[in-house]
């Protein structure tokens, strides 16, 4: 993997972030992601019955995050988990921007403002697909389903900075 595929892919999810942060939810496709997948999954820890976890020191997950932060001037943390097929897991970082991805496979995935009342319509649904990002803005949070095998999730979550 080259560096060049480092900052396509880092240019396009920063792109996205500096359009639609703190807006509103948001999908980014961003290029050369079919090179830095592998990256990401050659490194993936936990097992399947686990929940978020902090990804362990070394694992590509930590360099994307370091490099994204250093792009976008903010500290990012990166967590893994897998979404095992036919169950479903709400992700509520409600307090922070998040960037979330299948690694591999793919789930449904549901984004609402959590401050909104259960019985309001509203919020975005999507299939989100292995190298897809979804942006989900502070306050937000999201559910996924859907996944026909065990799929590798990233979560990257968005610091303010000091």
């Amino acid at each position: 993997m080259s560096e060049t595929d480092w900052e396509l892919f880092l240019r396009d999810t920063a792109l996205c972030l500096s359009t639609y942060q703190g807006s509103g939810p948001a999908m980014v496709w961003p290029e050369r992601a079919h090179a830095i997948l592998p990256m990401l999954l050659g490194t993936f820890g936990g097992t399947a019955d686990a929940g978020w976890r902090l990804a362990p020191p070394g694992a590509g997950a930590n360099r994307l995050a370091a490099k994204l932060g250093d792009v976008i001037g903010r500290t990012v943390e990166a967590f893994e988990r897998w979404l095992l097929a036919g169950s479903a897991i709400s992700v509520d970082h409600t307090s922070a921007d998040v960037l979330l991805f299948p690694v591999r496979g793919g789930a449904h995935c549901r984004i609402d403002r959590r401050d909104h009342a259960a019985h309001e319509q509203g919020g975005l649904e999507l299939r989100l697909r292995a190298g897809e990002i979804v942006y989900a803005p502070a306050g937000h949070g999201c559910t996924l389903s859907g996944a026909s095998a065990p799929c590798p999730l990233l979560l990257l979550v968005l610091r303010a900075t000091p």
